[in-house]
């Protein structure tokens, strides 16, 4: 989780050209505009309705086989050719036209859906080329990067062993290797980030490690293509700065707010910028865009005097905005504002002053035609959530209060875009990242002025540097002062007492309620509609209710979860809001397990938690938890974990009613004798083809089969059981957790 952190979108780095080029203070004291004048807008605002069919079809698509995609396409274009002749004056017609363009926009996504989903599937064991796709990144004992086999073009994570070659390897270097790419697998453990569909929607299926002697780079002179030459003139840039003198951990930030270079931040330091709320700065997005912009602008207004001169004007200005974007990685905030400028700085060439919304419509509208997985993005959700409630909200907060001086105003200014932006993002960073920093706005007030700073000084370098170095390392001196004025600012918020609300995890019902209110309370707040507060109101009764009803389920919920932990065991007993958490391993500790028992614990609102061993022998009984050897009761459901190679000798005869036997570590029972001496226990595994093992439940032909699960293949089990007063328990389900 802590890799997707860190794209948590700019709420304040669009904010200066954004309300420069709508003029907002012209009309923030006038902003009571009528329910009439919105639907106006809106309907100046054509992309936004086509766009709502056209993301349902995306998402829509997901649920659909590849195969399917011919249809959605003769579908599509059937709708698209009725539209012509609806094309009309007339009312009725008017009406048909737009009841038959939602469709052909739905299948138009379903079939982009469908057309550029990637489907991974094996790879044979053998010897491959492949070109590696970004700069090595150094691991503790390996280097990780993506490469690109050739002539398939399948993209692979790979891991090579420590060794000078691939150390000094760029992206485009060609390397021979010997091995069998392995699909990645989905752990399916209760609630924890899924890397393997993130990776796919990147289109990366598969994984490999390399020792040294199975790999070689190739000393082969090969031309880069855009994306590569790229990232090389990114590197080329950072050498600049740190030639200049910017090192250690001020260089690797100004490199993440300049040029989007964050693989070698410290986590420590993402961390903090996190939980003070400004981790927006670290993502290169359209205040970056935005200097470009205005820079050049300004020096090629010479060009908008004469009539060839204005096209020339735009295709420089498009060329260093995308070509910017290159650079900096392609994130899914800088090829948002890349394209918003995009259709801004069109727009004004035209001499037309095109409506925000249907921009930020538009653009949307485009990228996701090329990346139908961009929908999916945190970033992409964010950075849109951010910029337009930046536009919505903020002429009305900053209309509250009237500032007579320019420091004052400035300061206002940002506050207001601030909690502004903050409205708008509110619902995602609690869904995907739990927790509220309190002190927002401070950190921003501190933290965004100095990102101006550098920027603009980290510009000057890259000019300057290459042709006076000793001016470039006067600049490159302040430079380092911004930045550590930037990290104090951050570590001095984060050290303020409540800095960060943590361990929030609404349900997905929950967040829809909570964005249906807000959207309530902003009309009956701008437009003063009664009706507004009303459903706000009865939105706010809904919520208590059914949190109250969550909240008495909880309360007798039990359930035994066993975790997808290769090689050893990790499982849940949970009864109400308390949780035992059992390990096989001696040398986990609490914080060792945090990336599993946290999710959790956060979703199941767990009040009370502790770990044991299995193998510790001094933990005490309890009225809902016993123990004896490897066997166990909690709450009346009896357990047996069998962990080790001595287990293969058990008198099966003999062996205790047990109702669940769980199999780890190098234990190898003989299966058909654990069914036959125990046919009513539920039998759970963790095994793998690969390492050798025999326990398959694939490949057992039992009339027990559907009690027998395997962790490895279909991620953690569930089992949720109701004790009874004669002592047994009723089990009231039994399965995968993820299915």
């Amino acid at each position: 989780m802590k890799s997707l952190s860190i794209q948590k979108i700019s709420v304040l780095k669009f904010t200066i050209f954004v309300i420069h080029y709508l003029n907002c203070r012209n009309f923030n004291r006038q902003f009571t505009i009528s329910m009439s004048q919105l639907s106006d807008r809106l309907h100046s605002a054509p992309f936004i309705r086509l766009l709502v069919p056209f993301i349902a079809g995306v998402i829509l698509g997901d649920l659909c086989r590849p195969e399917q995609k011919w249809l959605f396409l003769i579908l599509s274009l059937f709708f698209t050719s009725l539209l012509p002749f609806l094309v009309t004056v007339s009312f009725k017609k008017e009406t048909l036209f737009g009841i038959f363009l939602y469709p052909a926009l739905l299948f138009l996504g379903l079939f982009i859906a469908t057309d550029l989903r990637y489907v991974p599937k094996s790879l044979p064991r053998g010897e491959y080329f492949a070109v590696t796709d970004e700069y090595p990144l150094e691991k503790e004992k390996s280097y990780r990067t993506v490469i690109r086999l050739i002539p398939s073009k399948i993209k692979v994570l790979a891991y090579f062993e420590k060794g000078d070659s691939v150390a000094t390897a760029e992206p485009g270097s060609v390397v021979w290797f010997r091995g069998e790419p392995q699909l990645l697998q989905k752990t399916g453990n209760p609630f924890e980030f899924d890397y393997q569909t993130y990776a796919i929607r990147n289109q990366i299926g598969h994984r490999i490690y390399l020792k040294n002697g199975n790999y070689h780079f190739l000393q082969v002179q090969k031309i880069p293509n855009l994306v590569e030459f790229s990232l090389i003139i990114r590197d080329r840039l950072l050498r600049i700065i740190e030639k200049s003198g910017l090192k250690g951990e001020v260089f690797h930030l100004v490199s993440a707010v300049s040029l989007g270079a964050r693989e070698e931040l410290e986590p420590e330091t993402t961390q903090s910028f996190s939980k003070t709320g400004v981790i927006h700065v670290l993502a290169v997005s359209g205040m970056n865009v935005a200097i470009i912009y205005v820079v050049l602008d300004w020096l090629l207004r010479f060009l908008k005097r004469r009539k060839w001169g204005i096209v020339l004007h735009l295709l420089v200005i498009l060329a260093a905005v995308w070509g910017y974007a290159l650079v900096t990685g392609s994130s899914a905030s800088v090829l948002r504002a890349a394209a918003m400028f995009t259709f801004i700085v069109i727009g004004k060439s035209l001499s037309r002053n095109p409506n925000i919304y249907n921009t930020l419509a538009a653009s949307a509208f485009v990228l996701i035609c090329f990346n139908p997985s961009l929908v999916y993005d945190v970033g992409f959700q964010l950075s849109y959530a951010a910029v337009f409630s930046i536009v919505y909200f903020h002429p009305f907060l900053y209309g509250l209060i009237y500032c007579k001086y320019w420091i004052l105003d400035q300061i206002w200014t940002l506050i207001s875009v601030s909690v502004a932006a903050q409205i708008g993002t509110l619902p995602f960073l609690l869904h995907y990242f739990h927790q509220f920093p309190t002190w927002f706005l401070l950190a921003n007030l501190m933290v965004i002025p100095l990102v101006s700073v550098i920027l603009y000084l980290s510009f000057i370098v890259f000019a300057v540097a290459p042709i006076f170095p000793f001016m470039g390392m006067l600049i490159t001196r302040i430079l380092d002062w911004a930045g550590q004025g930037m990290l104090f600012s951050v570590r001095f918020v984060e050290k303020l007492p409540h800095s960060i609300i943590e361990g929030l995890y609404p349900s997905d019902f929950t967040l829809l309620m909570v964005v249906l209110f807000a959207i309530l309370i902003s009309i009956f707040i701008v437009y003063r509609r009664n009706k507004a507060l009303l459903g706000a109101l009865v939105l706010i009764c809904v919520l208590l209710l059914v949190s109250n009803i969550n909240i008495a389920k909880r309360l007798l919920q039990r359930e035994v979860i066993v975790f997808n932990l290769p090689g050893r065991s990790l499982i849940a007993l949970t009864d109400g809001r308390e949780t035992l958490w059992l390990t096989t391993d001696t040398s986990s500790t609490a914080k060792k397990l945090t990336y599993y028992t946290k999710p959790y614990e956060g979703y199941r609102r767990i009040k009370k938690s502790s770990l044991i061993s299995i193998s510790d022998s001094s933990i005490q009984n309890t009225n809902k938890f016993s123990r004896q050897q490897n066997f166990l009761n909690f709450e009346g459901l009896s357990l047996c974990v069998l962990n080790d190679r001595k287990d293969e000798v058990i008198d099966w005869k003999s062996f205790p009613k047990t109702d669940l036997l769980i199999i780890s570590g190098r234990s190898k029972p003989d299966m058909v004798k654990v069914c036959e001496y125990l046919p009513e226990a539920m039998i759970i595994g963790n095994r793998t083809q690969s390492g050798g093992n025999e326990f398959n439940d694939e490949s057992l032909v039992l009339p027990e089969k559907p009690k027998i699960l395997n962790t490895a293949n279909g991620g953690a089990v569930q089992i949720k059981f109701q004790p009874s007063p004669n002592g047994a328990v009723r089990i009231l389900s039994f399965g995968y957790f993820n299915r």
